[in-house]
């Protein structure tokens, strides 16, 4: 009877563990499409804080690091923090997205960190246009993450499960 139950019990565990690991997987799928559209909305947000308030960058980060909608970037209180410690903005920038980029795949962080490239260091305009670019490019990759996410999440979830079912069905 006790071997029976242990026997059981590791079944659920096993059943337990693989479906968390499809879960986990297809979670993180979600937080990379969650994390570019926060991107997208700090390069929107940056774009109309330099082109109304003409604020040097760092300046524009610190205030941008206070709004809620964009706690999601774990890069943007970092690139702040390292400005007011005297970073100069474009290596603040480049650090913060290397050291902190949460969900984001190297292909966007990369993408993000070329913004240190020309903020604070050429006209408004080509700091203007550098800025649309690179959001332009980032919303390419939302939509692809975007499309990865609804085609493999829930293959993700569903092959987690299957899997724990398969080992539970070997182990019997």
């Amino acid at each position: 009877m006790m071997q029976t139950l242990l026997k059981a019990g590791g079944m659920l565990m096993i059943l337990f563990c693989t479906t968390s690991i499809g879960m986990a997987l297809a979670r993180e799928l979600s937080r990379r499409v969650e994390q570019l559209e926060t991107a997208v909305a700090l390069l929107a947000a940056f774009e109309g804080e330099l082109s109304y308030s003409l604020a040097p960058p760092d300046e524009i980060a610190g205030r941008l690091e206070q709004r809620e909608s964009l706690s999601d970037a774990a890069y943007l209180p970092l690139c702040a923090s390292l400005c007011r410690q005297g970073t100069p903005f474009p290596e603040a920038w480049k650090q913060a997205v290397e050291r902190q980029p949460g969900s984001l795949s190297g292909e966007d962080a990369d993408i993000l960190a070329e913004l240190s490239d020309t903020l604070g260091q050429f006209d408004l305009e080509t700091q203007l246009s550098q800025i649309r670019n690179i959001r332009a490019r980032l919303q390419i990759q939302l939509e692809g993450a975007r499309t990865r996410c609804q085609g493999y999440a829930r293959l993700y979830r569903t092959m987690g499960l299957l899997s724990g079912a398969f080992l539970v069905i070997i182990l019997i």
